[in-house]
């Protein structure tokens, strides 16, 4: 899948530990500012995403991924 959008699996997985930093970025504001949802979402299922495309993760990566 990822050879289709031009990734190799690395590229991938520094995608996806992108998307996670701003996934904690969010976290704190989203409880506080209702409007930032819509934003906190797409990068829940950005997230979603990126990490079907990478594909396993070896459990030492996967626990600090998630």
């Amino acid at each position: 899948m990822t050879k289709v959008f031009g990734f190799n699996q690395d590229e991938v997985k520094l995608l996806l530990v992108a998307v996670r930093h701003m996934r904690r970025t969010f976290a704190q504001p989203r409880r506080n500012d209702p409007a930032l949802e819509a934003y906190a979402t797409l990068y829940d299922e950005l997230f979603e995403k990126l990490r079907d495309m990478a594909g396993p993760l070896p459990d030492s990566v996967e626990d600090v991924v998630e």
